[in-house]
């Protein structure tokens, strides 16, 4: 069963009875799959004519049922005896729904039969032959994505919705990355005794220095005054990857990006080559990502028994000081004991990967792992798999380091044992889950597209075609999680004034699916579309460069600084349709933030995509 960024199921039956249904504008793109693994038939529902219009809902705190006057429908699929599509309008999402509250209370919409209205729904069945699950959502997909660009094309009048172009900005590519430069180098501060970080987490439209605006995760609602002090190096906040972009076009920076790396390696690296990848400014101390009772609080997933960190936050850091090592070094500026740290981590990761190629998803200061977030009504199999759901991660840092270091051979042999795991327990199971460190162990647009990456790099370190494929396959579903529409914005929001467009954005997770969107499918767009050029996969190319675009939206600049008080400022997140809108979170239309790795996506990954096309 395949709904783009909601369900990656390749299982249709089976003799368990459920029903799911999603808010059109929740998905990045209207189609419903249904696969049978053992004929190899697929069935795909796709809706043709996306929903153009929408106004507020008619409703009080605490309705479910209510009036809405929108074209908005929903798009559902049952299974039991046989799997069947349910095509509503208006919208239900009726056994459950994260669009009123964390209780998951259902909705259901109804349209105000006031006045004449018409309405088009239309829709299109195909049955056809398929070699995987994830072949025929890719296939379907990039069928969906063709239709309605060829719909808009034929509606080509002035007053039409553009509901299948990408975004138009006010500036180039390059420009928005300078301003995202001169942003975040505000946000740089000096502290006693020898300290330095980019303090990148705030509210944009209060300024640096504020906390970030509201939103909720399964753990933890922002804001926190915490944001405010505490230095993250992995995951939300990319402090040496900052350091370094910067240094690279600001002479002024060198010296600047060469201390906040220092104190990240006095501070945060020990001796086992464990680290930590949080430091708390006004405790002088740093702190487990997750376990620490005194620590302050953040959106990570927490787990009280142990104290420890996630490979993820811990890798990003390496790979980046590793990149800031040779930076620095080509320019004279010889750092060894940043060297000496790159190794302890990647010896760390040699020392605990485990016999069949994988590296658990955590691990205490020690190395020992942590099990974390398992359910007891999941097998062991599956509870396995969720424990070493971010064996991909290190990949990218071990090809590096097999090209720099003495020892290079034995680096690659574990990225490439790493694969092999990633090859039989994610692309033969055609699941990817884990990617994110603040919400649990699910399914996730951040997995797919770290997977895609990370093959991608071993194939280019080995030649191993194995990799290609596997890269492939990963980015046929990754590519699933970003838009190809774009879904109507309400009026009197920001994201109607400044004619937001979906297409491109990315979908997060299986749990909010694109009820809200951000940029990070930012970062990997170089492997993307290098794929796309290798194999010959224009979509992959096509969606790269649609990513792009969508992700410079609503980035203030002198134009039109979007009511934020600098330029070169973002919101973190974009609300698609209402996430938890009774517990004060998210409403259709609103933005919030900012988390600093804003600016590692739209600098970093920009510019390496921009580098290659």
């Amino acid at each position: 069963m395949g709904v783009p960024s909601a369900v990656y199921d390749r299982r249709v039956g089976g003799g368990k009875r459920e029903y799911h249904s999603f808010m059109e504008d929740r998905l990045p793109g209207g189609i419903i799959l249904f696969y049978d693994e053992e004929t190899k038939e697929a069935v795909t529902v796709q809706k043709l004519v996306p929903a153009i219009n929408t106004e507020k809902e008619v409703r009080v705190r605490g309705q479910s049922r209510y009036l809405h006057k929108t074209e908005v429908t929903s798009m559902g699929y049952g299974r039991g005896d046989c799997a069947f599509a349910s095509l509503c309008w208006p919208y239900e999402e009726r056994e459950t729904s994260v669009a009123l509250d964390s209780s998951g209370t259902y909705v259901k919409a109804f349209y105000p039969l006031e006045e004449d209205f018409e309405i088009e729904l239309s829709y299109y069945i195909e049955a056809k032959a398929a070699p995987s699950f994830t072949e025929a959502l890719f296939e379907g997909y990039c069928d969906l994505a063709d239709r309605l660009i060829e719909a808009q094309h034929a509606d080509c009048g002035s007053d039409v919705f553009q509901y299948a172009e990408p975004a138009e900005l006010p500036f180039d590519r390059e420009e928005g990355m300078e301003y995202r430069r001169d942003s975040v180098s505000k946000t740089y501060r000096e502290f006693e005794p020898e300290g330095a970080g980019f303090f990148f987490h705030f509210n944009p439209q209060k300024g640096y220095g504020s906390q970030p605006s509201g939103f909720g995760t399964v753990n933890h609602t922002i804001p926190h005054e915490t944001y405010t002090y505490v230095l993250e190096y992995g995951f939300t906040g990319r402090q040496i990857d900052i350091a370094l972009s910067l240094a690279k076009e600001d002479p002024s920076m060198v010296k600047k990006g060469e201390k906040v790396i220092d104190f990240f390696v006095k501070h945060c690296v020990c001796k086992n080559g464990w680290l930590y990848s949080l430091y708390d400014v006004k405790g002088e101390r740093p702190f487990a990502s997750f376990g620490d009772r005194e620590a302050p609080r953040l959106h990570y997933m927490d787990y009280p028994e142990k104290q420890g960190n996630y490979l993820r936050t811990m890798t990003e850091p390496m790979k980046d000081l590793l990149a800031a090592y040779l930076w620095y070094r080509d320019r004279g500026i010889e750092k060894r004991e940043w060297m000496e740290a790159v190794f302890l981590f990647a010896d760390f990761l040699i020392e605990k990967q485990n016999e069949d190629g994988s590296w658990y998803r955590a691990y205490t200061p020690k190395g020992e792992p942590v099990f974390m977030n398992e359910r007891p009504e999941c097998t062991e199999e599956e509870n396995d798999r969720g424990r070493k759901a971010s064996t991909i991660i290190p990949v990218m840092f071990l090809c590096d380091m097999a090209e720099f270091a003495p020892k290079g051979e034995e680096y690659l042999e574990a990225a490439k044992r790493a694969g092999e795991y990633s090859l039989l327990h994610e692309v033969k199971e055609e699941l990817y889950q884990g990617g994110t460190m603040d919400n649990p162990n699910i399914v996730d647009k951040e997995a797919a597209q770290y997977v895609m990456a990370g093959m991608y790099h071993l194939y280019k370190s080995t030649g191993d075609r194995r990799y290609l494929e596997g890269s492939i396959q990963a980015a046929k579903q990754f590519v699933t999680w970003n838009y190809i529409w774009n879904a109507p914005m309400r009026r009197g929001t920001i994201l109607a004034e400044k004619y937001f467009r979906t297409k491109g954005m990315g979908a997060i997770n299986s749990v909010w699916c694109g009820g809200v969107v951000d940029i990070y499918s930012l970062f990997h767009i170089k492997e993307l579309h290098l794929l796309g050029r290798k194999t010959g996969i224009v979509f992959f190319e096509r969606m790269a460069e649609w990513i792009s675009f969508a992700a410079a939206q609503i980035l203030s600049c002198p134009r039109d600084r979007m009511g934020f008080l600098d330029t070169g400022m973002q919101p973190e997140g974009f609300g698609i349709c209402a996430q938890g809108m009774d517990d004060g979170m998210i409403e259709k239309g609103d933005i919030w933030g900012t988390l600093g790795w804003i600016y590692s996506a739209g600098i970093g990954g920009m510019e390496r995509y921009m580098q290659v096309i």
